[in-house]
């Protein structure tokens, strides 16, 4: 008889070994599920394990408490802020295509703006009348803002 190495007689024994691995194998699958189900899914971290989400309920937070204790400033209204950013000083209404605005932006010394020239940050004088200057996002689109010439003081 010729000795190969996969005789008759070592095959059962690979046999076995292999089957002995799957054995093994499903045991130690069986209880990691047990252990998952038993845990509930969840392992250290909050991670889920089982595929099953979960909702974590988090607290109500009060943004505004919140923000005040970092130090932010109270946000105003936009129409305010807009509002309290232009002054006009005077105006020239020289008719539907010509007109010329005296206005002050934040405070700085008024500058004249002819009709259809950009003031500040996308707003551009888009109207002239007596007593007002209209303030838009470009000529002949609807005015966002209406300046006013304040009441002189005697």
């Amino acid at each position: 008889m010729s000795s190969t190495p996969w005789s008759f007689v070592t095959f059962p024994a690979l046999f076995l070994r292999f089957a002995t691995l799957l054995v093994w194998a499903g045991v130690a699958y069986s209880a990691v599920s047990l252990f998952l189900q038993w845990n509930g899914g969840a392992v250290e971290g909050g991670l889920s394990v089982t595929g099953t989400e979960q909702k974590q309920v988090l607290p109500d937070v009060d943004t505004f408490a919140v923000s005040k204790a970092l130090g932010a400033a109270p946000v105003q209204s936009a129409s305010v802020s807009l509002a309290s950013r232009f002054v006009l000083v005077g105006v020239m209404d020289g008719g539907p295509s010509q007109g010329v605005a005296l206005i002050s932006v934040d405070g700085k010394p008024a500058k004249p703006y002819r009709l259809g020239q950009l003031v500040t940050d996308g707003f551009f004088v888009v109207g002239t009348a007596a007593k007002k200057a209209e303030l838009g996002p470009q000529l002949g689109a609807a005015p966002i803002l209406v300046l006013d010439l304040p009441l002189k003081n005697k």
